[in-house]
């Protein structure tokens, strides 16, 4: 029994390759398995379409700067815009993914926090989350830090309470919320950077009442997003 073409155990696949290099018919067979096994390199470091910006540049549809208007409400384009959260300081800054930059993969929000204030129901996204927490106050955006914020993770409705500057990770399908800034003795710059091209979210708890849930300490049951409809 010929011996080309076997595997033996423990055989690494460089190994491999060498041993079935014997002959024309080796050298030939080893080629393609390089070629199999390797990246392919023009796919990894393909270039991007090569199409002209608005202002006539290669490269200009690539950046999004502050056009230095008056922000607008609900302005989902813009970098500077007023959304319906009144207990945020505002205006507040929003990097809002493809809808602002075509083909981007990732949004985020810059936030002001100067009071307290509970947000958001028990819910999941599509891709990775991360919420970041720091001190508001420039140079030091660690130690300016000072609040207290409780942040419930998971099916068991997990609390967390974040003393110090912080960033959490939320993997994909993880339920997490409520958010509640319970104690801000200094203003609390937030932002929740999240990889996706498009905010998405799904409720995990359907009726979840915020007047009703156990908070385990004061608690400011504002509500972010536009009144409710009587």
């Amino acid at each position: 029994m010929s011996h080309v073409g076997t595997r033996k155990k423990g055989t690494t696949r460089r190994g491999f390759v060498k041993n079935i290099t014997a002959g024309a018919g080796g050298i030939a067979l080893a080629s393609s398995l390089r070629d199999a096994w390797a990246p392919n390199q023009s796919e990894l470091f393909a270039a991007p379409e090569a199409t002209l910006s608005a202002d006539g540049t290669k490269y200009g549809k690539y950046f999004l700067s502050d056009n230095r208007q008056p922000p607008k409400a609900n302005d989902f384009v813009s970098l500077n815009s007023i959304p319906p959260f009144p207990e945020i300081a505002s205006p507040q800054t929003y990097f809002r993914g493809a809808s602002a930059l075509p083909g981007a993969t990732a949004t985020i929000g810059w936030q002001v926090f100067k009071a307290p204030v509970c947000w958001e129901t028990p819910h999941i996204h599509k891709y990775d989350e991360f919420l970041i927490f720091l001190g508001a106050e420039l140079p030091d955006l660690c130690k300016s830090f000072d609040a207290e914020i409780d942040l419930w993770m998971g099916e068991e409705m997990e609390k967390h309470t974040i003393t110090s500057t912080t960033i959490v990770y939320i993997p994909k399908g993880m339920p997490h919320a409520p958010l509640n800034f319970r104690a801000i003795r200094k203003p609390v710059l937030f932002h929740a950077l999240y990889l996706g091209p498009n905010l998405d979210r799904q409720e995990t708890v359907r009726g979840f009442d915020l007047t009703t849930f156990d908070w385990g300490g004061p608690a400011n049951l504002k509500t972010f997003g536009p009144p409710k409809k009587k």
